[in-house]
């Protein structure tokens, strides 16, 4: 065999072994990067999972809290009042229970475009033979009057809307009225003296609220020949109330 057939035989073993050489470490490449993509794309699925099971957990605490507030928001409420109820229990054993329900009532739109005071509502256990009160986040919003057999709010800004409250420590005795933006608490008797910073809630002598309903506080006081008259900040912002509880005290 002459020295170029030797030579050639052996560029070509040379250039076998490089190709094998070079197949092996390309295939090992190529598995290597196929297993990063297979395990990033199971690390993904696994983190989209989670994430995904994590947001229907969050939905589903969400609902059971929101189940859990719609049912213990109207036992607060009653709580809040009874709880004075019970203070006159202890002292008059001969104090008559009052029976209360409340019922989640909707707006359904204002009776009248330009009287934002009057609304319709959604109310399914509606008897137009009944006194209801409104109570709006734990504070008192306004009554419900029947209007041709259906339940119409009046908003407690709306000079139609009264109902009895006690004001202050010593539980003077008043009637409150709408007044716009505030509440005018009339026929005080002019021998009492509300104060500015008095806290105001329902007395419960009109069977339209239970007592103990926080209503606003005293901002300014006046008198005249025949009884004192109070302006109330009330606590409740109806602006952007769509929801209501509807007092019922039998």
């Amino acid at each position: 065999m002459s020295q170029k057939s030797i030579l050639s035989s052996a560029f070509l073993l040379l250039l076998i072994a490089l190709v094998y050489k070079n197949q092996a470490l390309l295939t090992q490449k190529a598995l290597r990067f196929s297993t990063e993509i297979k395990t990033t794309f199971l690390h993904q699925k696994e983190k989209i999972s989670s994430t995904i099971q994590r947001h229907f957990n969050q939905v589903h605490q969400i609902e059971t809290l929101q189940k859990k507030v719609k049912e213990l928001e109207p036992k607060a409420s009653l709580s809040v009042a009874f709880a004075s109820k019970l203070n006159h229990l202890l002292k008059e054993s001969d104090l008559s229970v009052q029976h209360t329900q409340i019922h989640l009532v909707e707006t359904l739109g204002y009776e009248n475009i330009t009287d934002v005071t009057k609304l319709w509502l959604d109310f399914p256990h509606f008897d137009k033979e009944k006194n209801y009160g409104l109570i709006y986040r734990g504070f008192t919003a306004g009554i419900i009057r029947q209007q041709s057999g259906l339940p119409l709010a009046i908003l407690q800004s709306s000079k139609e809307s009264f109902f009895s409250v006690f004001i202050g420590k010593n539980r003077i005795q008043g009637v409150a009225f709408g007044a716009g933006q505030n509440i005018r608490v009339k026929y005080i008797p002019n021998y009492e003296n509300p104060k500015v910073g008095d806290e105001v809630i329902t007395s419960g002598h009109d069977e339209i609220f239970y007592e103990g309903i926080k209503v606003g506080k005293v901002i300014a006081t006046e008198k005249n020949d025949m009884y004192t008259i109070a302006t109330l900040k009330p606590y409740a912002d109806l602006k952007q109330a769509h929801f209501f509880y509807a007092v019922e005290v039998k």
